[in-house]
């Protein structure tokens, strides 16, 4: 049992820093991240069983103590692995055989995900998910399972933590740990109960006025199906769809279809997972940044902090413009995706996945300081090279972005801090050497949106290879 603080400090709910302790995951977990993999042990269980039926039944129990040795590993990878928070650090030790041993300061925290796959949505529990600046998914703070409630509070006290460098004083500057409470039992419980950490919490106990979520968009759904009908996913599954049922009515066998069977499949998983990944999105302006909320069977919850965005995309396809549909796009800085409990591993985060242009307008709003338009277009000279993208081609800048746009059937507009841009690269292809063009390609953090200012003359290009360098070194002082 804590001891409690000393008569002088605040009455906050914290134990003295001593009480930490290590901390195991939910029981259940191993349950969870067997995921898809469960329903298919339990197939093979079932089918084994039938198998051994007129079969000695010693090797029926052969067969199912081998199936519950690999269900075992499981529940061994759970006992092994503890957490724990103290001194600003999160630190999660794992392994049997060989040790695993991970420290993550807080204060280096990007953004902190609660993620939910559909069989943790039906147990309550919820994987909580770290990106650290410049890490990798692969090695980063992953905390899977916690109940849901848990997730959600030590994610804002550790955000909270973070934002005040991993430690805040109490009194006359006693550090305090994020550790749980001792319940009146003995037993440890949930680490989120350390509450008092969360400078969000110690500002009201303080009397700091709290600031209220702001909803900025909520995605229709039938208008996502719809937009997902008509993007080239949806249109090329249609046309499948289409061929295997003219096959059908032409021949009057069914069995001509199973040539099809794998090629339509990837497709309506394809369109399933875009659908799934994006229904119910939700965004909301908050103290620590823009709340990203979407999923219907597998949900995720994220917080975009300010400066983590390396460039803004607004899509606008040919059939959506019809509509007066848009879809805006960030990339973040942050690791690679594994591939199991992700939801944008496949595309970039959609803010807006499908919107009105008012939407998108007032999201970039919130995105960017300011919002130059692409007026510069391409020379005319660029007709040989682009015939028919030469009208779209366009860029332009102000003291802070660089806005470039490009494409006549799935138009693209491209917005990247200047502060953000990690490169500057001229590039001239073997046509554009004779026509007298080049390309100059601003690189920044993210992986996926670059700025492109495609196609301008060799004086135009060399000028920008000499002043884009300078106005990105301005736009990080002032940033700083």
């Amino acid at each position: 049992m804590s001891s409690p603080l000393p008569a002088e400090s605040p009455q906050l709910p914290f134990p003295e820093p001593d009480a930490a302790a290590w901390h195991r995951l939910h029981p259940l977990t191993p349950v969870v991240r067997a995921g898809r993999r469960l329903l298919a042990l339990v197939v093979v269980l079932v089918a084994v069983s039938l198998a051994n039926q007129k079969q000695d039944s010693g090797q029926l129990i052969g067969d199912l103590v081998v199936i519950a040795i690999a269900l075992s590993g499981g529940f061994v990878s759970w006992l092994v692995t503890r957490w724990q928070v103290a001194d600003g650090v999160l630190r999660i030790d794992t392994g049997l055989i060989r040790r695993d041993s991970r420290r993550f300061p807080l204060s280096q925290i990007q953004a902190i995900d609660v993620v939910q796959t559909g069989l943790a949505r039906v147990l309550g529990l919820a994987e909580l998910q770290l990106r650290m600046a410049g890490g990798d998914s692969s090695r980063g703070g992953r905390l899977a399972c916690l109940r849901l409630a848990d997730a959600e509070r030590l994610r804002r006290d550790l955000l909270a933590v973070s934002a005040s460098a991993g430690q805040i004083a109490v009194g006359q500057g006693t550090p305090v740990s994020l550790v749980p409470q001792a319940t009146t039992d003995g037993a440890a419980s949930s680490p989120a109960d350390a509450r008092g950490v969360a400078a969000g919490l110690a500002g009201a106990q303080a009397g700091v006025p709290q600031f209220a979520v702001r909803p900025l968009f909520r995605v229709r759904s039938g208008r996502l199906a719809v937009a997902i009908a008509l993007s080239r996913a949806g249109a090329i599954a249609s046309a499948v769809i289409i061929v295997v049922v003219a096959v059908v009515a032409v021949t009057g066998r069914t069995a001509a279809i199973a040539s099809f069977l794998p090629a339509a499949l990837g497709l309506v998983l394809t369109v399933w997972r875009q659908f799934n990944a994006e229904y119910a999105t939700t965004v909301a302006a908050a103290p620590d940044g823009l709340q990203l909320r979407s999923g219907l069977i597998q949900t995720t919850a994220e917080t975009i902090r300010p400066g983590r965005v390396q460039g803004v995309r607004l899509v606008e396809p040919l059939i959506w413009r019809a509509f007066g549909w848009c879809r805006l796009e960030v990339d973040v800085a942050g690791p690679k995706q594994r591939r199991e409990n992700r939801s944008e591993g496949q595309r970039l985060r959609a803010l807006i996945p499908v919107g009105s242009r008012a939407e998108a307008m007032q999201m970039l709003s919130e995105l960017l300081a300011s919002r130059p338009e692409p007026g510069q277009r391409a020379p005319e000279i660029t007709r040989i090279k682009a015939p028919l993208l030469y009208h779209f081609l366009g860029w332009g800048r102000d003291e802070r972005y660089v806005v470039t746009s490009r494409g006549r059937i799935c138009r693209m507009t491209t917005w990247v801090p200047l502060e953000k841009v990690q490169s500057i690269r001229w590039v001239q292809g073997p046509l554009q050497r004779r026509l007298g063009l080049a390309s100059v390609l601003l690189d920044v953090a993210g992986r996926r949106v670059h700025a492109d200012i495609e196609d301008r003359t060799e004086a135009e290009a060399g000028a920008l290879l000499r002043q884009l360098p300078d106005l990105a070194a301005a736009a990080r002082a002032v940033a700083r």
